[in-house]
């Protein structure tokens, strides 16, 4: 499920790039690069992804590259944690591991310039900034675990670097559902905290009942007493 539904995130995000290839960059390629590349961005996000096209005049190069590297980031990351690809040759784990790092780090450095150029509250352009440095952090924290080479600390702020990537299809998921009842103008600024907060403290959760198993265990049990019968 977190798979499919992380593939759909994907998708969404690539649809502005076969229109920016065939009607932007190749027609105008013969130009340049930064034309056909400012060609690739304006036709891509006008032809596919036309709910955000207001973003093109001050920050449209950085959400184009954030819709790509996002896209890989939300299919790359589900199958990264899922133990079926962890089972078997642990080199193919690690080597995608490294390959994510610049994949995440682009996309959640490219998300506050575009959280704060939208027309919403700054409480709710800041929760979508937010959300993505709190996506680095982790990733950060589990690179920082790993060279430490503590496996299992790695491996809990992985679940959690997930988590936060899953604020993507989160906020795919909620607005649709929330628009049935709600004007989007009045649910979108809320979608800047709700996409991500809860997934933090659903981990936040299962670390402390992980937390709780190890414990328990590791805890060696008492000393068996010798009782001799009273003579």
């Amino acid at each position: 499920m977190f798979l499919f539904f992380s593939f759909l995130s994907a998708v969404s995000a690539f649809k502005f790039v076969p229109p920016g290839l065939m009607q932007g960059f190749f027609p105008t390629l013969h130009e340049g690069l930064p034309a056909a590349w400012w060609a690739f961005v304006d036709e891509g996000i006008r032809r596919g992804a036309d709910h955000v096209a207001h973003h093109i005049e001050n920050v449209g190069g950085t959400l184009a590259v954030h819709m790509i590297f996002g896209g890989l980031a939300v299919i790359l990351i589900p199958l990264q944690v899922s133990r079926m690809w962890r089972r078997g040759d642990r080199r193919k784990h690690v080597y995608l591991g490294w390959a994510l790092v610049p994949v995440v780090t682009i996309s959640a450095l490219t998300t506050p310039p575009i959280s704060f150029n939208m027309d919403y509250p700054l409480w709710s352009e800041a929760g979508f900034a937010l959300g993505s440095i709190a996506w680095f952090g982790a990733l950060v924290m589990g690179i920082y675990w790993i060279r430490k080479g503590d496996r299992e600390r790695h491996r809990r702020w992985m679940v959690m670097m997930a988590a936060l990537c899953f604020g993507a299809v989160s906020f795919r998921l909620q607005l649709p559902v929330l628009r049935l009842f709600f004007d989007q103008d009045v649910v979108f600024p809320y979608l800047g905290w709700t996409c991500w907060v809860p997934n933090v403290l659903v981990v936040a959760w299962w670390w402390q009942r992980d937390l709780a198993r190890q414990r328990g265990t590791t805890q060696t049990p008492p000393p068996a007493m010798n009782v001799t019968p009273a003579e």
